[in-house]
């Protein structure tokens, strides 16, 4: 019995050595366009789309951190305030986060399916086009700059195309709602 759990023991440990040897850590450069603004809910045209780059390092098969950089660019509707007078206003919208993820085990060596955390810091820059600066900021709440800290999650998929290209998409805050892109692997 001993020798049967002694076998046992090294055979597991063997198969473990063996895995983690195929694993190199790497980092993954993702740039993307955002398909679902931020802003839509204000009825906003977006002038420049929401571009995002990331640097994500994988140090483990399961776990990676990173570095995220997003920029915006949107315009709103005309909107009217309650004495009949108008106003428009340009965004220029930007993140700077860190982020950490969770990964799958790659199914069938080409998809990998993640999930993590962003904690960082936005900055929006209003310009006015039309309007009173100070009416907006009292009915709305928005005002010529504003800075924040923003913390949200993700949830993202990796397809690979090859050994170091791929595509990818992911949901969450920030300057995009959805996010598709490529990805390629250093």
């Amino acid at each position: 019995m001993k020798k049967l759990f002694l076998s046992l023991t090294v055979l597991c440990l063997a198969i473990q050595f063996v895995q983690a040897q195929r694993f190199k850590p790497h980092v993954d450069l993702n740039l993307g366009i955002g398909v679902l603004p931020t802003f839509v809910k204000d009825h906003g045209k977006a002038k420049m789309l929401p571009m995002s780059l990331t640097a994500d390092y994988k140090f483990t098969e399961n776990f990676s951190l990173g570095l995220a950089g997003s920029y915006s660019i949107t315009e709103s509707g005309i909107y009217q305030f309650r004495d009949g007078t108008t106003a428009q206003w340009r965004n220029k919208f930007s993140t700077v986060t860190l982020r950490a993820a969770a990964h799958s085990r790659l199914i069938n060596d080409c998809l990998n399916i993640y999930g993590g955390l962003n904690v960082g810091y936005t900055n929006s820059a209003i310009e006015m086009m039309q309007g009173e600066e100070k009416k907006i900021k009292a009915e709305r709440g928005i005002g010529r700059t504003g800075s924040n800290f923003l913390y949200t999650a993700f949830l993202g998929s990796r397809y690979c195309l090859g050994q170091r290209a791929g595509l990818f998409g992911e949901v969450g805050f920030g300057v995009s709602i959805a996010t598709i892109g490529i990805s390629v692997r250093l």
